[in-house]
């Protein structure tokens, strides 16, 4: 039902009630906003004993990787995450996770520049903050008076969380609030921002090996629609590809680049840059032969 009613309705209506849904939950502290964070934290715990590959790094992460494809695996992605996030994250969970090997982290076009805190979704920041104690990039963006509130709702929160929630939840719902140009325009504008925070990139991946564990940083693939308004992906990863050269002599940081795949294809693609539970599974299966290949050696 939920499919046809997307084929029928007129597009200026969806884009109004897109618009009224961010103008309604621009503060991220609706329930079933404040319900996703905690059976993401909740599922963690119940499964930490047992988790050896972990998936980092936002929407990517989110829509992208698929735990059912990969024995003893969990989607921690974190819509709207930074990178800078993504590191504290990191530290935070590998306390807890005492089998863990691989961390497989999403990048995306704008990763490089994209500070969340400075967006209009930094008060995602405030449940992500409270559930899993992650500490703001700049303290002073956050109003205070708020965040007592939503730490009152969060505390508020439960959720039933099934024994087998790994993470992932099928979606029903894509960004298509943006044509693919305008969401072209708004990538680059991120990838190009200075300062940039590809150090912290660099932090999580010096942690990583200073842990002994594995790194798998992906390039995501991006709809046919969205890569027309893009330059080639030389120019759009740069810094991403000379960073990765420091550490081309060490077998555990590995780049898998789907960008340009021959194996993934637009009908992969819930839309412009996430990729439905098809493309979900394809994609993590590359991933599940490339960590098998890292295990032999």
């Amino acid at each position: 039902m939920k499919a046809l009613l997307k084929k029928i309705t007129p597009q200026y209506l969806i884009d109004k009630y897109l618009k009224y849904r961010d103008y309604r939950n621009r503060y991220f502290d609706n329930k079933e906003a404040l319900a996703y964070v905690y059976k993401k934290k909740q599922g963690l715990i119940n499964h930490a004993n047992e988790i050896e590959t972990l998936g980092l790094r936002g929407s990517y992460a989110d829509y992208d990787f698929f735990p059912g494809s990969i024995n003893n695996s969990y989607n921690l992605g974190l819509t709207s995450t930074d990178v800078y996030s993504n590191y504290y994250l990191y530290l935070k969970c590998k306390e807890i996770l005492p089998n863990l090997k691989n961390v497989v982290f999403y990048t995306a076009a704008f990763v490089s520049g994209m500070s969340s805190i400075r967006t209009k979704e930094k008060y995602r920041a405030i449940p992500y903050k409270y559930f899993f104690d992650i500490p703001y990039q700049e303290e002073s963006l956050i109003d205070k008076g708020l965040e007592k509130k939503i730490f009152k709702k969060c505390r508020k929160i439960e959720v039933d969380v099934p024994n087998d929630y790994c993470g992932y939840e099928t979606k029903d719902f894509f960004v298509t609030g943006a044509d693919a140009e305008s969401r072209a325009k708004i990538l680059l504008r991120e990838n190009r921002r200075e300062p940039d925070q590809m150090i912290w990139i660099k932090k999580i991946i010096e942690q990583i090996i200073e842990d002994k564990k594995n790194i798998f940083i992906i390039i995501p693939p991006y709809h046919t629609k969205v890569k027309n308004y893009l330059p080639r992906k030389e120019e759009l990863y740069k810094k991403i590809y000379a960073l990765l050269n420091d550490y081309k002599e060490l077998h555990n940081v590995r780049l898998i680049d789907l960008y340009d795949s021959d194996l993934i294809n637009d009908s992969d693609m819930g839309d412009n840059e996430h990729l439905n539970e098809k493309g979900a599974k394809k994609c993590t299966m590359i991933l599940k032969d490339y960590i098998e290949k890292q295990c032999l050696q």
